[in-house]
């Protein structure tokens, strides 16, 4: 093969090499970087508060979160929610920065565990299967209705309030809600509405959440 075609071809390689080295952020960002979530999560510290939450009397919410996330700090997200501790956590990075108390799904309404991505957000979102009924006026007239039951004559559906909404897979949602630290809802995740609006605030539609 003539000199300057083998040269050229060495340019050519290393400009493909070059070029890869670059897309690579890019390419790891279209494809979700499945394998990198999964790294990030076996490195991460689950328990890195070393703390046992407190659970309260079912009539008592409780808003024990704490958030501090140091200015320019980069990284992948990551929300890690713990059924057993009654905890979410939020990662950037391999760095905790915010934690938050929990109420999960209640015995018979289990909230699913796996891998999973904030599927999209709504910051006054409503529940579609839970809330009451109430007259034209405002007035409740079946308090605790869920999809199924009857509504009487007159009555109007008034879903749950599930404000700083992000949905994680189908109906189950984290938001904010009546928290106590021990698994009191129909599946979703529920957070004080402080903490709820942090995570909210800064969790972007596809972020990877883990729940164990």
């Amino acid at each position: 093969m003539p000199r300057h075609l083998v040269g050229c071809d060495n340019i050519s390689q290393n400009m493909k090499r070059n070029l890869t080295l670059l897309l690579a952020p890019a390419i790891c960002l279209l494809t979700s970087c499945s394998q990198d979530i999964n790294t990030l999560a076996n490195n991460v510290e689950p328990y890195a508060f070393g703390r046992n939450t407190l659970v309260r009397p079912i009539d008592q919410s409780v808003s024990d979160g704490s958030w501090d996330m140091p200015a320019g700090l980069t990284g992948p997200k990551l929300i890690v929610i713990d059924t057993g501790l009654q905890q979410a956590k939020f990662y950037v990075g391999n760095r905790l920065v915010g934690w938050s108390t929990i109420s999960s799904g209640k015995a018979g309404h289990g909230t699913p565990k796996g891998t999973f991505k904030i599927q999209s957000k709504d910051i006054d979102h409503r529940s579609s299967t839970y809330g009451s009924i109430v007259d034209a006026y405002g007035n409740t007239l079946v308090e605790n209705w869920s999809r199924g039951m009857s509504i009487p004559r007159g009555g109007i559906y008034k879903g749950a309030e599930m404000n700083f909404g992000m949905q994680i897979v189908g109906g189950i949602w984290m938001h904010e809600g009546f928290v106590t630290s021990a698994p009191e809802s129909h599946g979703c995740i529920r957070l004080p509405r402080r903490m709820a609006q942090i995570f909210y605030e800064n969790t972007p539609v596809g972020t990877p959440v883990i729940i164990k």
